[in-house]
């Protein structure tokens, strides 16, 4: 659980938001729109998509609202953490800030955690490590959403590998001089219309600046990685500062956000 209150949430979003204005204003546009793509623009129409680092595949049923909800605020929490903490000497200060954010949002975080990851094999690719995590954090959820989470990870990131235009933005965000973060998410939403997101992030450090994100291998001797696992869920009812993150995401959308495939 996150402890601050609402009002020390909402300071520390007011502070960060002048921060990255700020940093944006000093570095230039560092964020540019995609060329032309076949892929659908993003309407909340689809299953699956593409926000800003990270990638969220959403159980049918959930409202086109809800995913709205999703995407601006996570897309932002993301983007913000990423602005004030680009280091890798800050992941777990970024890490926390992205936490902060969301709960200033109007989510409810009911567990995290951020270490080492661990592997048992010589080679991994970085797609199979982020299921991993997030298989582990759609597994400790009560109910039997569990698994129909766990598919639908699996399915977003096979229709995810079948779009390199979704690939290409994707990796534009998550790869960084030294390294790269990214997250992966799935979502449900219950009758109540609460939304519950498990999500995986992932924080790798390499210095081989044109290697690729996902779909390929690594050699786990020379690739330090690091896992975030968090559980959150929100109401509309308690969502928060929607219209301050729209509004500094209005000028990144096209450069943030992508759907794609269906998951099914």
């Amino acid at each position: 659980m996150n402890k601050m209150n609402e009002a020390e949430a909402s300071l520390y979003f007011d502070q960060c938001l002048e921060q990255c204005r700020a940093k944006l204003a000093l570095a230039g546009p560092k964020i540019q729109a995609r060329s032309a793509v076949k892929l659908p623009f993003d309407r909340d129409e689809m299953n699956a998509a593409i926000m800003g680092s990270g990638v969220v595949g959403f159980l049918d049923g959930m409202s086109r609202r809800n995913k709205r909800i999703v995407k601006n605020t996570y897309a932002y929490a993301d983007i913000a953490s990423k602005i004030l903490f680009p280091a890798k000497e800050q992941k777990i200060a970024r890490y926390e800030s992205f936490k902060k954010l969301m709960f200033a949002t109007g989510w409810t975080e009911y567990h995290s955690a951020f270490t080492q990851y661990k592997s048992t094999s010589a080679k991994l690719t970085l797609d199979n490590v982020a299921l991993d995590i997030v298989h582990s954090v759609a597994g400790g959820l009560a109910g039997t959403a569990a698994n129909a989470l766990k598919v639908v990870a699996d399915k977003t990131m096979d229709a995810l590998k079948k779009q390199p235009e979704a690939v290409k933005l994707f990796e534009r965000h998550a790869t960084e001089a030294s390294g790269g973060n990214f997250g992966v998410s799935v979502c449900k939403q219950d009758e109540d219309a609460e939304v519950t997101m498990a999500v995986a992030t992932v924080r790798y450090d390499s210095s081989d600046k044109d290697a690729k994100v996902l779909f390929v291998e690594w050699d786990t001797s020379e690739l330090p990685i690091f896992q975030g696992k968090a559980h959150f869920t929100i109401h509309e009812e308690d969502l928060r500062r929607e219209a301050d993150c729209i509004k500094f995401l209005d000028d990144l959308r096209e450069a943030v956000f992508m759907e794609f495939s269906p998951v099914k």
